[in-house]
């Protein structure tokens, strides 16, 4: 059985600075859908990832991208090691392409600086199991822009830096809150600014493999 060990979350410290990734929120091993730590090849990395999801006994497939693929709509999930279910879980349900936004707070229309802006729907669960897996005073799983990533579709290159400032200032009723904490639940909408209009939108707070969704 493969005992590699995936670790990713940050500090409240760093979430409040820049959203980097920099402690250990949750632990994965081989009973999850996403891929254990990367190691320096696809193929490796592809192979640390369960054949099947162990609450559905469904196949899991993951693209050259070390990408676990999902269809809009379906939860993409992490457990803590010990745990039988699903401590983390996160579902992008819905991606817009827009050509423009509205200002916060003002009128007038503010375009992209990379092309496309992309509204995201999001739900994210952090089970309270979680606080008893990290040193942290919190655990916490990241939501910002800036652990999310697009490309033009599955097994293509993946492109970050989607947080530019046009996309912090769009108006966004229902903002999505930047973290899931512990023993919450957290829903909301998410602008990212997208060189691509349509293709694959990934979540990955490491960049060394995550979930991806097509639209």
């Amino acid at each position: 059985m493969n005992t590699n060990k995936r670790a990713f979350g940050l500090t409240a410290g760093a979430l409040l600075a820049a959203g980097a990734v920099t402690g250990a929120v949750l632990m994965a091993d081989a009973n999850d859908d996403l891929p254990a730590q990367a190691s320096d090849t696809a193929e490796h990395r592809i192979a640390d990832v369960a054949a099947t999801d162990p609450q559905t006994g469904e196949k899991v497939y993951v693209d050259s991208e070390s990408q676990v693929v999902k269809k809009l709509g379906e939860a993409g999930k992490l457990t803590v090691e010990g745990e039988q279910a699903p401590s983390f879980e996160i579902t992008v349900t819905k991606v817009q392409a827009l050509d423009s936004c509205q200002l916060r707070g003002f009128g007038q229309r503010l375009e992209p600086e990379n092309g496309t802006f992309l509204l995201l729907d999001i739900s994210a669960t952090l089970d309270a199991s979680a606080a008893a897996a990290v040193d942290e005073d919190i655990a916490l799983m990241p939501l910002d822009a800036s652990v999310f990533g697009v490309s033009q579709g599955e097994n293509e290159n993946i492109t970050y830096d989607l947080d530019t400032i046009a996309s912090y200032s769009c108006q966004v009723p229902n903002a999505l809150d930047i973290a899931v904490g512990a023993g919450d639940t957290v829903t909301g909408q998410l602008m990212l600014d997208s060189p691509f209009s349509s293709g694959q939108v990934i979540y990955d707070p490491e960049k060394t493999g995550g979930w991806t969704w097509g639209f």
